[in-house]
């Protein structure tokens, strides 16, 4: 007999919604939850969200019993405490390579989706900055250049940068060499505030900021008090390919689970 499972869909995601349609469809006894439930440790498998700063993990964390498989997104220290002490099996989404490149497709998509969205002005033929390029960084620069956008790389490891000179984009070592009035468009991904106001009111008020970062690298109150179209964008993968998404989650929970 197939493991029980219960799915918790904090915020709507529709991606918790779509991986248990899957494994339903694939055998799988699946309880699809809206809020916390008591009666967690009567599943197998507990199925939490990428994102999970809506619910209290302490809490699930007190629920879970010894050898339950926990799986869910960007784990506190303290959460991965608690399972080992009691036993329980905990798997990481964003620990996992292969998701995190897979899912860095949608969110570059996404990026560019939202800027077009916040913006008046083609992607194509204007000029962008990405600032960091890791994995989204790579990806959200490769569609930019796709879309005949003149594209710089902001990067202070060398090795990206010399990664992205083959790649046949301009490159930038430090945030004080940058002319931010040449740029229409900035994609922020690094988790640190390099967009400050001392960087931001050198800006043109036209520019149009997409922060993905995990919290954020923006002055969001400069931006408020200047006009500035800034955007902090978490979660695009659930919010523009949530079905495509949720498929990358599904072979990684069979995986584990088999």
């Amino acid at each position: 007999m197939k493991e029980t499972i219960l799915c918790i869909n904090s915020r709507q995601d529709k991606r918790q919604k779509y991986l248990a349609e899957m494994l339903m469809k694939d055998g799988y006894s699946v309880v699809l939850c809206e809020t916390f439930c008591p009666d967690i440790k009567e599943y197998d498998i507990v199925l939490l969200p990428v994102l999970l700063k809506d619910l209290d993990l302490k809490k699930i964390a007190e629920e879970l019993g010894e050898r339950q498989k926990v799986f869910g997104g960007n784990f506190p220290e303290s959460f991965w405490q608690v399972c080992a002490e009691k036993r329980v099996y905990c798997y990481d989404y964003m620990k996992e390579e292969t998701i995190a490149l897979k899912n860095a497709i949608a969110t570059a998509e996404g990026a560019l989706a939202e800027a077009i969205q916040l913006g008046n002005e083609n992607l194509h033929g204007k000029k962008s900055l990405v600032i960091g390029y890791g994995r989204c960084g790579k990806m959200i620069a490769d569609k930019l250049q796709g879309m005949k956008s003149e594209v710089t790389i902001l990067e202070e490891q060398e090795v990206r940068r010399v990664q992205a000179q083959t790649q046949g984009l301009q490159i930038m070592e430090n945030i004080c060499d940058w002319s931010p009035k040449d740029y229409t468009y900035l994609f922020n991904t690094v988790p640190s505030l390099l967009l400050d106001k001392a960087h931001l009111e050198k800006t043109e008020d036209s520019v149009v900021i997409i922060d993905i970062a995990s919290g954020g690298g923006v002055d969001y109150e400069y931006c408020k008090e200047k006009g500035i179209k800034a955007k902090l964008c978490s979660g695009l993968p659930g919010k523009y390919a949530p079905k495509a998404s949720a498929e990358i989650l599904y072979e990684y929970v069979k995986k584990k689970c088999k």
